[in-house]
């Protein structure tokens, strides 16, 4: 009995100490393919100017004060969430003569150097300005230059800045709460050019978003004129962005002095064409479209999905994208120019806001998976070259690759050695593509629209050249080349 005993132990020794490994025993490396990580996407910054993310700000309805204060307050959020500029709409008074709704329009202007009592006073948004600046970020002012509310301070002081037409000022477009100016007035352009510069000077502002730019009534060598002043005034770079589609709407402005345009064709028709649809085919024609506009080889665009003027019908962006808004979402920030988010869009909210009255944001009601997505796309646009707009030579190299799915589009954007590949399905199902180009190697997937409701996380893949990849409905991926 005592032998077996004294053999039994014998064995066991000797297994345990197979089982151990010598102190200086290489470890095998350990395959990390598919293993996941926690990605944090908060607080980036972008690579540079061409990496930047804009934010639209409708002051009244972003917080249920709608002042400046609570905004402010309200600004280390966005600096977290990765908004590089904050676009505020008209922070004027509006003019009270024929208004629309409880508030009047923002775009019917009372005065073009003061600010509108219900969000404070001068100083209040001097203390917005700076801490933005605090932050890292730029604030530029919503600009209205073709016309004002009908009661606005030029109408008695100088009614020759405006045009008349059988002894009474024209209303623009037959809108019939705001008066036409008129730019055959050396007077009155220099008074709208000492305006703006009023804002450099006053409150240190960024930039101008300028709305209506393509008006007939708005000739383009007043932006020729004035844009050179405007950053001579403030000894530093001011940013230009026009509201408008450059190309086809108003070819001359290509060459004035403005930064950026507005993707305004390109935006109604993903609206028209593309909409609620289940194939890929019209988004991939229109998105081709959008890369080889040949008039933009000079100049940088605006791409947005929704902002303050997806109103009008009583939807917005929802109600005509509806599942497609997500992988749109992607298409939006992956793509091409500069992304736009609009109040709210953040976090996926989904009401229509109204700006002719007060309808404050209810911050509480998010969508997390637009809100994972979305805080993911922004880092990904800070911190990818491939991600970033600029002029031509700036830009990335965008392939669509070939996908055996009619739901899905799939393209690769290239810059140097930074490889970005975007994988969307507008498919009202799970459905596996077999994708064909993609460069083969080892990847790090930033965004699966499987898990980024629940977590923010990245994993190693390895694709080959001609990968199948199942997605859900709705569903998306974007990869970045290790």
């Amino acid at each position: 009995m005592k032998k077996h005993y004294f053999l039994l132990m014998a064995f066991a020794v000797v297994a345990l100490l197979a089982g151990c490994k010598s102190e200086t025993e290489p470890e095998s490396p350990e395959d990390d393919t598919n293993k996941e990580t926690a990605l944090d996407v908060d607080n980036t910054k972008p690579l540079g100017e061409n990496n930047r993310v804009i934010y639209e700000m409708n002051v009244y309805n972003f917080t249920t004060q709608g002042t400046f204060k609570a905004a402010e307050n309200k600004l280390a959020d966005l600096r977290k969430l990765g908004i590089d500029i904050v676009w505020l709409m008209p922070i004027q008074p509006r003019s009270k003569e024929g208004k629309i709704g409880a508030l009047g329009s923002p775009y019917a202007l009372h005065d073009y150097t003061a600010v509108n009592p219900d969000h404070g006073s001068m100083a209040d948004f001097k203390s917005f300005v700076n801490k933005a600046h605090s932050l890292g970020m730029e604030v530029w002012l919503d600009w209205v230059p073709n016309h004002t509310g009908l009661d606005h301070v030029w109408v008695t002081a100088h009614p020759d800045y405006y045009q008349w037409k059988d002894g009474k000022i024209v209303h623009p477009n037959n809108y019939g709460d705001v008066y036409q100016l008129d730019y055959s007035s050396t007077d009155m352009r220099n008074a709208m050019q000492e305006a703006m510069i009023y804002w450099i000077k006053e409150a240190d502002i960024d930039g101008f978003r300028c709305d209506y730019v393509s008006s007939p009534a708005l000739p383009a060598d007043f932006w020729s004129a004035t844009i050179p002043k405007l950053q001579e005034a403030a000894g530093r770079k001011i940013w230009m962005l026009g509201e408008s589609d450059f190309q086809p709407e108003k070819a001359a402005l290509l060459s004035v002095g403005f930064d950026y345009d507005y993707t305004v064709g390109h935006h109604y028709r993903l609206k028209a064409n593309v909409g609620k649809s289940e194939s890929a085919s019209k988004l991939k024609t229109e998105c081709r479209s959008l890369i080889n506009n040949s008039s933009y080889a000079n100049m940088d665009r605006m791409v947005y999905l929704t902002n303050h003027d997806d109103t009008g019908d009583g939807t917005n962006y929802f109600g005509y994208f509806g599942g497609n808004v997500a992988p749109l979402t992607v298409v939006e920030f992956t793509l091409y120019g500069m992304p736009l988010l609009y109040n709210g869009q953040e976090i996926g909210y989904r009401k229509v806001q109204d700006y002719f009255s007060r309808d404050a944001i209810n911050w509480s009601n998010s969508n997390p998976q637009l809100q994972n997505t979305i805080r993911t796309l922004v880092a990904l646009r800070h911190t990818q070259a491939a991600l970033g707009s600029g002029k031509k030579t700036d830009r990335a190299t965008t392939t669509f690759l070939q996908c055996s799915h009619s739901a899905f589009m799939a393209y690769k954007k290239v810059k140097g050695d930074n490889t970005v590949l975007v994988v969307v399905s507008l498919a009202a199902d799970s459905a596996t593509c077999e994708i064909k180009g993609i460069e083969e190697g080892v990847y790090s997937q930033w965004l699966n629209s499987e898990t980024i409701a629940e977590k923010v996380v990245q994993k190693k893949v390895q694709l080959a050249a001609t990968t199948k990849l199942t997605l859900p409905k709705k569903g998306y991926a974007v990869f970045v080349k290790e």
